[in-house]
């Protein structure tokens, strides 16, 4: 789904601004309702590289109701959680419930570019911090150098309570073996069999391949199987939702580095 014109950006941003309205009206458990579910899917689905006035207003709106947007329960009595395939959850809690929209609004950034949409990730980064740490810093690693990007955000790797917004922005991330880059990239739609497909995948290069010392600093993690629940899932056997997939997918599928293999105990 493209990005479109602003006059269809802003008639859709009015829309989506009074379906969220009444949302967070509602009981938590409102979306637990099957069709329920389904509008908000589709919701989130039609906000995917808009940034007109009325989209980023929508933003903002979600970011000041952050504890209505934690304590959503979405579909009742499933394990799995399927909004799309880049935002797909396995037992989900608040904390990951809260990263939908910071993830939406990374993911336009990829789709767009959309100068207004950078921005508005840097303004709620600066007024909410925590969960929209993903789309600035998403933002920053098209937009700046690479060396900068590790200097301003590696620090954040260290503080257990922002580290999670981190990995999963890496998790977006995949070495690109064809072009030699590091690629950021999401799926979107979704698929109904006999019924619909509107699914569509798209990336975009770093402004520059990660600081080759973000590599070093992601190995001094003890835990390989913490989980990431975001991630491009881009290689094959996939590990969900783990620090470990998270690292590999950063990798050329050649791995030489002997340190990085004994790290992630692969075969020699």
């Amino acid at each position: 789904m493209p990005a479109i014109s602003d006059t269809v950006s802003e008639v859709v941003g009015k829309h989506c601004g009074k379906y969220f309205h009444e949302l967070f009206q509602q009981p938590p458990d409102f979306l637990t309702d099957q069709d329920e579910f389904e509008r908000f899917t589709a919701v989130v689905s039609v906000m995917l590289g808009k940034g007109s006035p009325s989209m980023l207003g929508v933003y903002r709106l979600i970011a000041a109701n952050q504890p209505l947007v934690e304590r959503l329960k979405l579909l009742a009595n499933k394990d799995y959680v399927h909004i799309n395939d880049t935002l797909r959850m396995w037992n989900p809690q608040p904390q990951e419930t809260i990263c939908i929209f910071p993830i939406v609004l990374a993911a336009s950034i990829i789709r767009s570019m959309n100068e207004r949409l950078i921005l508005l990730a840097e303004e709620l980064y600066t007024q909410y911090g925590n969960e929209w740490l993903i789309p600035y810093f998403s933002a920053k690693l098209f937009t700046n150098r690479a060396d900068n990007v590790y200097d301003e955000f590696a620090i954040f790797l260290q503080d257990e309570a922002l580290n999670r917004y981190i990995h999963n922005g890496l998790g977006r991330i995949y070495y690109d073996d064809q072009i030699g880059s590091h690629t950021m990239s999401a799926f979107w739609g979704r698929y109904s069999y006999g019924s619909y497909d509107n699914r569509t995948f798209f990336k975009r290069k770093l402004a520059e391949n990660l600081d080759a010392r973000w590599l070093e600093r992601l190995m001094e993690h003890p835990h390989l199987n913490d989980k990431v629940k975001f991630q491009v899932y881009n290689r094959s056997p996939v590990i969900y939702e783990s620090y470990k997939q998270m690292v590999i997918d950063l990798l050329p599928k050649t791995i030489e580095d002997v340190r990085m293999r004994s790290y992630l105990g692969l075969s020699k």
